[in-house]
């Protein structure tokens, strides 16, 4: 990513501690940063591709040790529990992960004066009403995951209200679990499939959050900003259309009710019913993504080739 035509990168030489660096955002954000000039430092929880320094965000003097070592002068927060089931089995750890992990980092970078960007969740919300939420919208989460995320927010904010926290939701891409993965796999191996079509949201490709993300941290931005694809759609609407993207016959979807679905498969934790999140205090920067449903054409064929998705399509015409 380079800046207006004739000028340096947007963050040429800036020195970025990434957390989470190993997974599906830390490593679409390693390659964004490092695209934007940026000198990229990678930290996560155990050894991986791309983890530069080892250190759990759940233990405060090893995360001041991490930071003070890589001496970053912007952290970017993407480390998480994203298990939403896990974490309304077990809150506690949901909460000093999410939550307190969060505080640390937060606390460890700012007592070397960097700046941090932490990753939020449209789980913050209930969407039992209100979507498309905006910035100053009332969070009211009804998860433990929700609950945990915006505890880490709060406490990101309370250490430094200039801190920003970019709430995301829907994230898919990259090479580990993620809905459209899911779609794809199903109808790989079973040929088709019942999707929810009363639960909406807003799908985030990984590779659109991270340019976003480094646009909104060369900004300066602070507070709170929703980053998301454009658009509003439901788990069977997004599920039809990877399936299209992936020159398969987007049928196969079948449509189901929440309550029909979890009356077969009981889940522990609730998910909010429409979490369409709006990009007001990005877009007044100038920092937009694209539409989802331009993301899946982009992105999904890729992803069907690896899940060798590209002869079962064949195989139909």
């Amino acid at each position: 990513m380079i800046g207006p035509e004739g000028s340096p990168p947007l963050l040429a030489g800036r020195r970025v501690l990434v957390t989470g660096a190993g997974g599906q955002l830390g490593s679409a954000l390693r390659l964004a940063l490092a695209g934007a000039g940026a000198v990229v430092v990678g930290l996560g929880a155990r050894p991986a591709t791309g983890v530069d320094v080892v250190a759990d965000i759940t233990d405060a003097a090893g995360v001041r040790r991490a930071v003070d070592a890589a001496a970053p002068a912007a952290v970017i927060h993407a480390a998480a529990w994203t298990d939403v089931d896990g974490a309304e089995r077990d809150p506690e750890r949901a909460n000093l992960v999410n939550g307190e992990g969060s505080r640390h980092v937060a606390a460890a970078a700012r007592a070397i004066g960097a700046r941090v960007m932490a990753v939020g969740s449209d789980y913050v919300f209930s969407g039992g009403g209100g979507a498309p939420y905006g910035e100053d919208a009332v969070p009211d989460p009804i998860s433990a995951y929700g609950r945990s995320k915006l505890f880490g927010e709060r406490a990101v904010l309370a250490v430094d209200p200039s801190f920003t926290v970019a709430r995301t939701a829907w994230l898919w891409g990259g090479s580990g679990k993620h809905f459209p993965r899911t779609v794809l796999t199903v109808l790989r191996d079973r040929g088709g499939m019942e999707v929810v079509t009363d639960e909406a949201g807003s799908p985030t490709h990984v590779t659109d959050l991270a340019t976003a993300l480094v646009g909104l941290l060369a900004a300066g931005g602070s507070g709170i900003y929703h980053l998301v694809g454009e658009g509003r759609a439901t788990r069977w609407e997004l599920a039809r259309a990877v399936a299209e993207a992936a020159g398969l016959d987007p049928e196969a979807i079948r449509p189901t009710t929440t309550a029909a679905f979890l009356a077969k498969y009981p889940l522990p934790a609730s998910r909010p019913a429409d979490s369409e999140l709006t990009n007001q205090r990005g877009e007044a920067l100038n920092i937009r993504l694209p539409s989802w449903r331009e993301s899946v054409a982009t992105y999904t064929p890729a992803l069907a080739a690896e899940l060798g998705l590209q002869r079962v399509a064949e195989a139909l015409l």
